[in-house]
């Protein structure tokens, strides 16, 4: 299960940026809208929450994240992972151990939640607009549906929530072929952040004890 969590973590910190041939204008519009809100915004703090569903049970955890541009600090109760734009840090806490390494581009589509709102532009994904919703707390939210086109990878479909008055996403749904499902709640979302870029880099004098394992 620590493994899903991770990989769902490497997927979430995600938001990138190119083809629209396939794709639903209106559901291109309101992506384009939340791209260019986060761009806009600065520093962003978000806390959000985590729910693993199967069959058989629900696994909840929680977590925050602070981002500005391409950088990020993600943390949870398993790991925490600090990106500078270059190096990414993952201090993985049962271990007790570092691992750096300096992640493609590719693969930083699949860490950073915010590069979600973006995938489709790779050419991976098409989009459909669903329609205007109330959400959970009863306020106006867009709803996207993504889907990949390559049908033999393990996720079938996400499903984004954005809401209406600034684009800003509170809900995330990654739908996968053997039924799990990842839901990815965003309880509160901040602008405007004053984040020094100290955040995003990893401070070995913090954790003095911890084994680091460079990978890069």
């Amino acid at each position: 299960m620590q493994g899903i969590k991770i990989s769902l973590l490497l997927f979430l910190i995600s938001f990138s940026f190119i083809a629209f041939a396939h794709n639903d204008i209106r559901a291109i519009e309101v992506l384009e809208n939340a791209s260019s809100e986060y761009l806009k915004a600065g520093g962003v703090s978000a806390q959000f929450a985590i729910h693993i569903k199967d069959s058989k049970l629900i696994q909840t955890f929680e977590g925050d994240i602070k981002m500005k541009g391409d950088k990020f600090y993600l943390s949870t109760p398993d790991i925490d992972t600090w990106f500078d734009g270059k190096t990414q840090w993952a201090y993985l806490k049962q271990n007790d151990e570092v691992n750096i390494t300096e992640p493609e581009a590719e693969e930083l589509q699949m860490i950073n939640p915010i590069n979600i709102l973006g995938i489709y532009k790779n050419g991976s994904y098409t989009c459909k607009y669903l329609g205007e919703r109330q959400d959970a707390k009863q306020k106006s939210v867009f709803e996207v549906e993504l889907n990949p086109k390559n049908k033999k990878g393990q996720i079938t479909k996400i499903v984004l929530q954005l809401s209406k008055i600034d684009f800003t996403p509170t809900k995330f749904q990654v739908f996968y072929k053997n039924k799990l499902e990842n839901i990815i709640q965003i309880n509160k979302y901040e602008k405007g952040q004053s984040l020094s870029d100290q955040i995003f880099v990893f401070d070995k004098k913090k954790y003095p004890e911890v084994d680091v394992i460079d990978l890069r």
